[in-house]
């Protein structure tokens, strides 16, 4: 009798382990290395890019480029302004988003965001100025819009979790 308690026991605690929610180990990512933007190309980027111009005009403009086909790939903050290169053979499929952030903390949180919403990091550059700006992508466009930022000399960002 003992021993078929002592195994009842054993067996329904088995059950109530199995049957437990797995516990989420901490899936916080964090950037090791911003995207490495080459100085060798840097003349060529010069070129691509549209005049320096308030937050405000260059969201007018990204509207009105998509309209027309052409994708904001790249762009870059000073302490006022805005600029950034378009492409005209990139066609996204899913959504994206871009932002500028002043503090790392503030860069870190809006990274687990956009991971956790399931777009994916095209590239996060640490500015002159000090703060990020970053590209995301869905994960069915990251290839074919790294291939583009690969061309401008932009690599891709090293995260760790």
């Amino acid at each position: 009798m003992k021993t078929t308690a002592h195994l009842a026991w054993i067996v329904s605690s088995l059950v109530l382990v199995a049957l437990m929610p797995a516990q989420a180990k901490d899936e916080t990512v964090r950037l090791s290395y911003p995207s490495k933007v080459e100085s060798s190309k840097g003349k060529e980027r010069e070129k691509l890019f549209t005049p320096w111009m308030p937050y405000d005009a260059l969201r007018a403009q990204v509207d009105e480029k998509r309209a027309k086909g052409e994708q904001i790939i790249f762009f870059e903050y000073n302490a006022s302004q805005t600029r950034a290169i378009f492409a005209s053979k990139l066609k996204l499929s899913g959504p994206y988003s871009r932002w500028y952030m002043t503090t790392e903390q503030a860069m870190e949180e809006k990274l687990n965001s956009e991971i956790k919403g399931g777009l994916q990091p095209a590239f996060v550059v640490r500015n002159t100025y000090g703060g990020f700006t970053m590209l995301f992508v869905s994960p069915g466009d990251l290839d074919s819009v790294r291939a583009q930022l690969k061309e401008l000399g932009i690599g891709e960002p090293r995260l760790k979790k």
